[in-house]
């Protein structure tokens, strides 16, 4: 059998163990690159090239400044106070919450950490102000959805890596990919503000208690941390792993935060399961794996369906996996190559869809997103009947769903094309 078949074959597998069996995706995926490594005779050093130990160091450099943030209530101040500023105008507050997710996922955590916070800190405000607490955690998700794109965070690090790898200008790249993610998350945002008829929410106003939230020292000077970041970052160009390692040893040399629980607080798994499925991945490549899948994705395309098709696949997988742990590194190394297969596409417009395929269905109750929803929407509800908690996860699904029908039409109706 054909070794790059034998690789795609074991990633299959990989990704359905990791599914069936809940267990860390790039695990499996390190224990079948050294299995396929020995069948193939390849050398232990040529199986660790596809481990990236820069991108690694990046990632665990990013999350371990938020967590130092998260920890210490810095972002969840930040949050509160720009829900604050809608004061009574109840009818701003779905809209502060999606800019919220957008802008605090910009800045440099990315979606992980911040989708982590968002339904917990929605949640008890829609209650508040008188509006579906599930429409306005969705709205909150969207809206982290929508900013993950940015050049500073996790996944927009690793989607530029693979973009660059690929032969691609990630210049070019930047704007439509990080436009058609917020495309995809606003026009979410909006079909949910309409389904759960936001604009007949009763004005309830609690405004006494934003006026008490205030940063102290330690939030202070974290703030100033993360200004100092996105400045040499943005304006000097600087590394951001180094500078986000540079100024999480200072931030937790002034204890601005307890050290143990923002190391704890760094997600182990999901830089495990990139860097398990990238090692494995760089097998699939060195053995012409991505030359088999690019042709069978490109035997399913024309130039016209191409961004239909490779955004589907990209939700379909998001499904059952982790959008940043395995399906962007799956499919991104395969857009260059199906666009020149198929002829008439643009790769960027490709890599595009495979971020958006990858992120928006993640509301799926079978994803963490969506188990969060669930999980903090039910909470201290155990005493109630199943009925509830089956109605919830039901109507997940159907906005995973629906998310994904969006996806294929605005890809067939070409409005990803307008960014580009």
């Amino acid at each position: 059998m054909n070794l790059g078949l034998i690789a795609l074959l074991l990633l299959v597998v990989a990704i359905a163990l990791g599914f069936f069996r809940k267990t860390n995706v790039g695990l499996v995926a390190l224990l079948f690159a050294l299995i396929l490594g020995r069948y193939a005779g390849i050398k232990d050093a040529e199986i660790l090239k596809g481990f990236n130990p820069n991108l690694f160091i990046t990632l665990m450099g990013v999350t371990l400044l938020f967590s130092i943030l998260n920890n210490n209530g810095t972002i969840e101040i930040m949050a509160k106070k720009i829900v604050s500023l809608a004061g009574k105008n109840n009818y701003l507050i779905p809209l502060a919450i999606y800019l919220i997710g957008l802008g605090l996922t910009t800045i440099g955590p990315g979606s992980i950490p911040i989708l982590a916070i968002m339904p917990a800190f929605a949640i008890p405000i829609a209650r508040a102000h008188g509006y579906n607490p599930l429409m306005l955690a969705l709205i909150g998700c969207f809206g982290c959805f929508s900013g993950r794109m940015s050049t500073i965070t996790p996944e927009g690090i690793l989607t530029y890596n693979f973009l660059a790898k690929d032969g691609l200008d990630v210049a070019k790249a930047v704007f439509p990919l990080y436009a058609n993610q917020v495309i995809s998350g606003f026009v979410l945002t909006i079909m949910a503000f309409v389904y759960y008829k936001g604009y007949k929410a009763a004005a309830v106003v609690t405004e006494g208690e934003t006026k008490k939230l205030s940063f102290n020292k330690s939030q202070l000077i974290s703030m100033l941390g993360l200004l100092l970041m996105a400045v040499l970052v943005i304006i000097f160009k600087y590394n951001v792993g180094l500078v986000s390692f540079a100024i999480s040893a200072a931030l937790l040399c002034l204890h601005v935060a307890p050290e143990g629980k923002c190391i704890k607080g760094i997600p182990w798994g999901v830089l495990l399961m990139v860097s398990g499925v990238s090692t494995l991945m760089g097998l699939v490549i060195k053995t012409d794996g991505i030359k088999f899948l690019t042709a069978v994705l490109a035997s399913m395309m024309n130039s016209f369906s191409a961004p239909a098709v490779m955004g589907a696949t990209a939700g379909i997988m998001s499904l059952f996996s982790s959008g940043l742990g395995v399906v962007f590194p799956t499919l991104l190394p395969t857009v260059a190559s199906v666009a020149n297969a198929v002829g008439g596409v643009n790769p960027i417009e490709l890599g595009s869809m495979v971020i958006v395929g990858g992120t928006i269905t993640g509301v799926s109750p079978i994803s963490t997103t969506g188990g969060l929803i669930m999980a903090t929407l039910l909470a201290g509800k155990e005493g109630e009947s199943k009925e509830e908690e089956m109605k919830l996860f039901a109507e997940l699904c159907v906005w995973a769903g629906v998310a994904l029908i969006l996806l294929i039409l605005l890809a067939l109706l070409g409005v990803y094309k307008i960014a580009l």
